[in-house]
């Protein structure tokens, strides 16, 4: 048999009391981290199976109300200087801070009998950093495309610099890729 000293450090009344504020502490924190944890779950289960709404690729033609549509360029106004026949006053003043100004050749080309009629005002730019961009400026504002007939039409946008994922957005669903080629830094 072997004996040992008790230990005198810390008086027996003190263990016990330790001991149990320590636990009622771990069971205190374990609420707060299963919140935590179900919340990391279900922002988890969000994310993996969220599916991105599908947009036409830059180039490519999607299909429209009455025939299709094509962005042919997207040419960030710093770089190229361009400006409208006629004068605009929006445009004749800068970009917001944080922001630039680009413009979207978009090309209608009607292939039903009923042909497409074109108002450019119900486009706009959507996506991570740019909630619904309506152009400042369009040419032409409306139109009427008979079957076999088309049309290149011009918008100018102000994005925001950090935006990405950017579409332009128009009647029938239409979803348009801009790529990432329109960014200045």
């Amino acid at each position: 048999m072997s004996t040992t000293a008790p230990d005198v450090s810390t008086p027996p009344d003190a263990a016990v009391t330790f001991r149990t504020g320590t636990r009622r502490r771990r069971k205190l924190l374990l609420i707060p981290l299963s919140l935590l944890c179900a919340l990391g779950l279900v922002l988890g289960y969000l994310f993996l199976t969220a599916k991105p709404e599908a947009s036409t690729p830059l180039g490519a033609s999607a299909v429209i109300p009455g025939g299709t549509a094509r962005v042919n360029g997207i040419i960030p106004l710093e770089k190229d200087g361009w400006l409208p026949p006629e004068r605009v006053q929006v445009l004749d003043e800068g970009p917001s801070a944080g922001t630039h100004r680009v413009r979207i050749l978009v090309q209608f080309t009607a292939l039903e009998g009923e042909g497409i009629t074109l108002d450019t005002s119900q486009f706009a730019v959507k996506g991570l950093g740019a909630n619904s961009i309506h152009p400042l400026w369009t040419s032409p504002a409306h139109s009427q495309l008979r079957q076999g007939d088309s049309l290149d039409a011009t918008m100018v946008f102000e994005l925001p610099n950090q935006a990405i994922a950017l579409v332009l957005e128009g009647p029938g669903n239409t979803r348009l890729s801009l790529g990432l080629s329109h960014h200045t830094s």
